[in-house]
């Protein structure tokens, strides 16, 4: 049956038949057998599935041979991962036959799988819109986790890195920001478990197989109140079908640098020449200082970090078990002083063949990491990021041996604050995570087309963090502390499906699906703080006198419940409908509101199955038209903040108090997106790939903090549902080969999306919101990061004074937060997109992939400082100084010294940007050359370059970032990278 053939492609890790195996014996029945093969390098192909009807066949054995027993007349089909589908009729008349095999290798086999919710589909089935990514253009990058790898790789996927610590993850959003103060990030499924981006680092990317980004209502409705932000379905690999098991060595090595040296800051003859213009010349001796001149940049950031990353697994499957094992190390140093990153991994992947209708399985990975974190995204000037900036070019942070310079022996004299450097070595804060993710699962098939599979998960993480201060470091006055805190956080989750697949005719073909879900979260934390230590030896919380600060969470728990169910039709390949419904009920909202109900439908129409279109069938390999509709929830509030509250803690007079601490609101209700998609899919010669999709995402309710009257208990906001926001754009997607020769490929992909936010209401109609300390005001009609400021109009080049627009459009030499206007200017980037390229000529790859967005703009702060303009002249300030106005009649867009910089739109600045992301060059030995070993199957050798260009009108030093403030921050690394890849 199609059917049959349809599943067993898709699904041939998981239906393994038993050797030897057959159909009933006995008079009529034909004896087949042979060799199965591989037709690229002649080796004999074990596990291959050689099927009769529905449910009896044979797998071939270690030499490649089959022997199965069938009456004549019956259509054998030879089945195997990565290979095309073979068939054979058996014939009349001979009792025995036999039919040798060589099976073709397809290229696309793996690609024809996409995984969506609950499930896996053949690609070109599905009526949602789902973008998919294998998992081997990314598991090459040298990070520590996969999502920055994946910026501009998918249509309508925002990837932005707020720091570029080793340690953090990137934050990632699907078309667009749907909500103002609620979740806006997707909802993350690793093997069926819900995970975080704070869980990013904890996955090596050589474990993951592929990602699936599914963004519209019907591919994502059926995980309901989690997907309002789309979802990103990550799976990890599994063991294959072969004659032995496939043993994999991974070696990475090599340095990071921060990607963009933009650095603007005077060295000491330019700040000796600003002293003496702006007449801060009081006690300094020129002659000495000029002996030294220090790009503090060089000293608070490595251009040398070292990264090591080293990963061993072994996988393989047999007619009953599939299994994947890995285990690895992974090191990478910051590139900011006091940074790092080290992980050990473990991950077990294993699936058994219980019986021919039982499959058990587990998928657990363990992890343990260290790390050190950069104080970063503060200004301050013992913080090094921040201090780099505001340290004088000629205060050397070494003494003359190399070591720091202290302030201790006087070596960082005293009037100079303290030595960055040294602080925070004697301050240090470290961190140590324990991390187990784990899903155990068993799936029935009774019967032909019905599977039952109940999976229970567990998310589960212990974070410590130790910091010391210590005493015999000067200014801490012999008065030392040492602070503890630690959390645990677990989520416990079951879900149950029963999913029943079968046809009717030879054309109508069904697929249903019930489930049920819940998920439980606790999460507890614990900290104090102890001073009173008076030796650098001695610097546990033991060794205080007293106790100065603590804080402890002993539950901060919530609860989902769900019920859902999926329908999917199709006809003839033709035609293909699915729908979905789900209800789910939230602790987090009050009893009154807890259920809400979420639907989509989704019709595909595949143009080219289409009889009118037979002619074309010859350069047309794809036409498909899809469009869907649908809604889904967001509930990310905090847990209990629907309720009245009264807290414990206040000091009421000596005593322990109790006081109110929380307004509550019990009509909270669900954050309600509802999405319409139109895609149009196209393929041509199988060389040229065009995607095409147009959406409309309109939420409604959403969930908000709104301001309160003061004299209203004192609270001054709480949480409402207000409000409209509509979220439209355009996503075009092209990939395609451009040479297909036998030795040589040449392969072209890029990508553009294109978003447009708007506000429709506000709250209590309002129509305009000044959200206070962000330069921001939500305005019905704009974009919601949209900025509000006052206009800087340049320098009056008679007297130096700075001038601003009014809110008509006049020149004024007076600040007035009158007149500030919306900007027309948003911190979201409405466009972004990637390209990349791929050359092979026998075994030889050259890959490049850049990532890009544009108009988006960011506030940049640390100009405030750097270009003060005389409020902080006491420290090193920006090279634009040297040229601010001096003498009437002067053109320059800097005023005199004395007037100083404001948040005004002269620190609004275009952070659009074109990265390239990764550069790589690789050789893969030939396996005729690696047969001859004997023992090494794969060797592939390779050098890559990440964030290797960034080109940017960003005057920071890193223009990636998802504040609309940029503020000291830890900008992204370049690195480079030597690899060695052997398989055994």
């Amino acid at each position: 049956m199609q059917k049959t053939k349809i599943l067993l492609n898709i699904l041939v890790l998981f239906l393994c038949f038993l050797p030897g195996a057959s159909a009933a014996q006995g008079g009529g029945n034909v004896t087949v057998s042979g060799v199965i093969t591989s037709a690229d390098d002649k080796q004999p192909l074990i596990g291959v599935n050689v099927i009769s009807g529905a449910a009896s066949g044979v797998s071939s054995l270690a030499d490649g041979t089959y022997s199965i027993a069938v009456p004549a007349g019956t259509r054998l089909t030879y089945t195997y991962l990565g290979y095309q589908t073979a068939e054979f009729t058996v014939p009349a008349g001979a009792p025995k036959v036999t039919f040798n095999l060589e099976m073709q290798p397809d290229a696309q086999a793996l690609d024809d799988v996409v995984v969506i919710a609950y499930g896996v589909r053949r690609k070109g089935t599905i009526a949602g819109s789902v973008s998919t990514l294998k998992g081997e253009k990314i598991e090459n990058t040298p990070t520590a986790a996969f999502d920055q790898a994946m910026q501009g790789q998918v249509p309508g996927l925002t990837v932005l890195n707020d720091s570029g610590d080793p340690s953090k993850a990137s934050v990632m959003t699907i078309r667009g920001n749907n909500s103002i103060n609620s979740g806006i990030e997707p909802l993350y499924i690793l093997d069926g478990i819900a995970i975080t981006s704070s869980d990013f680092n904890a996955v090596p990317p050589s474990d993951i197989e592929s990602y699936s980004v599914l963004k519209d209502a019907s591919a994502t409705s059926i995980y309901g109140a989690r997907a309002a932000n789309g979802v990103i379905v990550i799976t990890t690999k599994r063991g294959r079908m072969a004659d032995r098991p496939t043993i994999s060595y991974r070696m990475q090595v090599g340095i990071s640098q921060i990607a963009r040296n933009n650095w603007n800051i005077m060295n000491t003859p330019e700040r000796i020449q600003y002293e003496q213009e702006i007449g801060l010349t009081e006690g300094k001796d020129y002659d000495f200082l000029r002996k030294t001149d220090v790009n503090w940049l060089e000293e608070v950031f490595n251009d040398a970090a070292l990264l090591q990353n080293y990963e061993l697994s072994v996988s393989g499957a047999n007619e009953k078990t599939s299994y994947y094992v890995s285990g690895g190390y992974y090191n990478q140093e910051g590139t900011a002083v006091a940074s790092g990153f080290k992980r050990y991994s473990l991950r077990v992947n294993l699936e058994q063949q219980a019986a021919r209708w039982l499959r058990l399985g587990t998928n657990t990975m363990l992890n343990y990491q260290d790390i050190q974190q950069a104080d970063d995204g503060v200004p301050s000037i013992v913080a090094p990021i921040s201090a780099a900036q505001l340290m004088m070019p000629y205060w050397n942070p070494y003494r003359p041996d190399g070591t720091l310079a202290s302030i201790d022996d006087g070596s960082w004299p005293a009037g100079r604050g303290q030595n960055p450097l040294e602080c925070i070595a004697k301050n240090p804060i470290t961190y140590k995570r324990y991390k187990v993710i784990s899903t155990v699962f068993a799936e029935a098939t009774p019967i032909e087309g019905l599977s039952i599979r109940s999976q229970f998960n567990v998310n589960y993480s212990h974070t410590t963090g130790f910091g010391v201060s210590y005493p015999e470091y000067g200014p801490n006055l012999s008065d030392g502390s040492a602070s503890r805190n630690t959390n645990d956080n677990m989520t416990l989750s079951v879900t149950n499906t029963i999913n029943y697949r079968f046809m009717a005719g030879e054309r109508h073909s069904f697929n249903f699906l019930v489930g049920q879900e819940g998920i439980d979260r606790h999460y507890e934390d614990f900290s104090i703080t102890t001073r009173g230590q008076s030796s650098d030896k001695l610097t546990s919380l033991s060794t205080g006198t007293r106790a100065t600060s603590w804080n402890d969470t002993t539950d901060n728990d919530y609860g989902f419940v769900s019920f859902f169910g999926r329908g999917e039709y199709n006809y003839a390949d033709r035609y293909y409908a699915d729908f979905s419904l789900r209800a789910d009920g939230s602790s987090r909202f009050g009893s009154g509101n807890r259920w809400a109900g979420f639907w989509s439908v989704g019709f595909m129409w595949n143009l080219r199955n289409e009889r009118f279109m037979e002619d074309s069938r010859r350069w047309l390999t794809t036409a498909q038209l899809a469009v869907s509709t649908g809604t889904s929830g967001n509930s990310e509030i905090p847990n209990y903040d629907h309720l009245a509250l009264v807290s414990g803690g206040p000091d009421y007079m000596g005593q322990a108090g109790v006081a109110p601490s929380q307004q509550g609101n019990e009509n909270l209700r669900w954050e309600k997106p509802w999405t319409t998609n139109v895609a149009l899919h196209l393929g041509f010669w199988n060389r040229l790939n065009v995607d095409a999709e147009f959406y409309n995402k309109k939420t409604t309710d959403m969930l908000m903090l709104v301001p309160q009257n003061y004299a209203d208990n004192g609270f001054g906001s709480r949480w409402e549902n207000v409000g409209t926001m509509l979220n439209r754009g355009v996503e075009l997607s092209l990939s395609g080969t451009v040479v297909a020769g036998r030795d040589f490929t040449w392969l072209l992909n890029a990508n553009v999306s294109y978003n447009k936010n708007k506000i429709i209401e506000l709250f209590d109609g309002a129509t305009e919101y000044e959200m206070s300390n962000t330069n921001k005001k939500l305005v019905v009609g704009h974009d919601s990061g949209e900025f509000y400021l006052n206009r800087f109009a340049g320098v009056n080049p008679a007297n130096g004074d700075a001038l601003w627009y009014t809110k008509d459009g006049k020149l004024t030499n007076v600040l007035k937060d009158e007149d500030k206007v919306m900007t027309g200017k948003s911190q979201f980037a409405p466009w972004t997109g990637g390209f990349g390229t791929t050359l092979d000529w026998k075994g030889l790859t050259l890959s490049a992939q850049f990532s890009w967005m544009a108009g988006r703009y960011m506030i940049n702060n640390d100009r405030y400082f750097s270009e003060s303009n005389g409020r902080f002249a006491s420290y090193n300030q920006s090279k634009r100084l040297l040229n601010r106005w001096k003498e009437p009649g002067q053109q320059t867009d800097i005023p005199r010294h004395g007037v100083y910089t404001e948040f005004d739109s002269r620190l609004l600045e275009d952070a659009s940007f074109l990265r390239l992301k990764n550069l790589s060059l690789s050789y893969s030995f030939p396996r005729e050359w690696l047969r001859k070993t004997r023992f090494i199957s794969g060797l592939r050798i390779y050098a890559q370059a990440q964030n290797l260009l960034t080109f940017t009108n960003f005057s920071g030093l890193d223009p990636e970032n998802t504040s609309n403030i940029y503020v000291a921050q830890y900008p992204m690394a370049r690195q480079y990278t030597f690899g060695l890849d052997l398989t055994f």
